[in-house]
């Protein structure tokens, strides 16, 4: 969270944000958040997790973009965290800020079970995550916007990859060449209706719920049109990204071999895009490393230290996130 946006986050946009959803500001528990303020309620006997966003990282028409579609693949079959209407019979509202900003707030159904971790997770878990996975795919296929609703943005004009300038500093101007390498190779690959679309972009262990190895998934925040191959990408970096490197190729073969029997299931997805998971893998720790640098201390956050430590140079020299042999996973599902 960049700092001005915490200076005008007050009590009072708190408070108003509770209003909505018929509660007092004290019924309002933090549980979270990085890029958005996120807090959890109760209502009744259920919960909710309540969404507030600063317009700087999304404008109320991008939410409203993410509502019909999380609404789409619900509809489909999707199994996904539902968005609710506050007392107004609005599924977006808007807080305005005394600097002509302005706060976006939305709130969700509380996934069911509980947050995989690597530890924990089976065989058939990650079945189910590359089935689910494959499922959002084979379902954007056939997405258009309902009336009213604004197309959603593009991945390379996320604010991240944009204005990745301004947040790294001058010494970095090695990774900023990079991330522009890696967007123009991915910009050259033909897309069609078999592996580009609106996809989550983010579906990683801690943007689903478990129980019985199913998986709801909820934050579609980061949602846009971006290649299918992105969204495994993200699955098998986000698992061993932080591993240590002697087990990251037991973990992620573990993951590939039950993930892509799982996604082929449920969609196709042509061998030659299959093959280009290196990029985005790439693409990820460029704009993770890019992400560190706009909301930690970098000099004082542990995990930014670990992180930039192990990467930057990895980044620089163009070396291979993981030297993995991909396509035996997905010979071996056909």
């Amino acid at each position: 969270m960049e700092k001005f946006v915490k200076e005008l986050f007050t009590e009072e946009i708190l408070d108003k944000t509770a209003n909505f959803y018929g509660l007092s500001k004290e019924n309002l528990k933090p549980v979270g958040g990085f890029e958005n303020y996120i807090y959890g309620f109760a209502k009744g006997e259920k919960s909710y997790i309540v969404r507030i966003s600063h317009s700087s990282h999304r404008t109320i028409d991008e939410v409203k973009s993410e509502m019909d579609f999380l609404y789409y693949l619900a509809k489909n079959g999707a199994n996904v965290s539902m968005p609710i209407y506050t007392i107004n019979k609005q599924l977006v509202e808007q807080i305005d800020c005394h600097d002509g900003s302005n706060f976006i707030v939305c709130a969700f159904t509380k996934a069911e079970g509980e947050a995989p971790s690597r530890q924990n997770a089976t065989d058939k878990l990650y079945y189910n995550y590359g089935k689910t996975i494959g499922m959002f795919h084979r379902i954007t296929k056939e997405y258009k916007e309902s009336k009213g609703i604004k197309k959603r943005f593009t991945w390379d004009k996320d604010l991240i990859i944009t204005n990745a300038h301004k947040y790294l500093p001058k010494e970095d101007a090695n990774i900023l060449k990079r991330l522009d390498e890696v967007v123009a190779s991915i910009k050259a690959i033909e897309t069609n209706k078999d592996n580009y679309g609106l996809i989550h972009t983010d579906v990683h262990f801690g943007n689903f719920f478990v129980k019985d190895d199913q998986l709801t998934v909820f934050d579609f925040d980061d949602c846009a049109y971006h290649y299918f191959a992105s969204d495994i990408a993200i699955a098998l970096y986000y698992l061993i990204f932080m591993a240590k490197e002697e087990e990251q190729h037991d973990y992620a073969n573990r993951l590939m071999t039950h993930f892509m029997e799982g996604y082929l299931e449920e969609n196709y997805l042509p061998k030659k895009d299959y093959l280009t998971i290196p990029l985005f893998l790439k693409l990820r720790e460029i704009i993770l490393y890019i992400v560190i640098h706009r909301t930690l201390n970098v000099e004082e956050n542990r995990f930014a230290q670990v992180f930039i430590n192990r990467y930057r140079d990895r980044i620089i020299n163009n070396i291979p996130f993981i030297d993995l042999d991909l396509e035996k996973f997905f010979r071996n599902c056909r």
